[in-house]
């Protein structure tokens, strides 16, 4: 493999990762407006900390 092919795969890793991410933060924003879910069931079910859902929700401003 050579050092471009390296940098190329590398840099497709990383956008997957980040497009998985976005995907996981859209899918989260739309559970807090929903307002059906606990912060905590939220992070269960994306698979993340409640750090993160707390932060997306202040991050958008959401409140309740």
């Amino acid at each position: 493999m050579t050092a471009y092919q390296s940098i190329l795969q590398e840099g497709e890793i990383k956008g997957e990762i980040k497009g998985k991410l976005e995907e996981k933060r859209m899918g989260i924003l739309k559970a807090l407006k929903r307002g059906k879910l606990t912060l905590n069931e939220i992070a269960e079910d994306f698979e993340v900390t409640v750090d993160f859902v707390l932060k997306i929700k202040i991050e958008n401003e959401l409140t309740s």
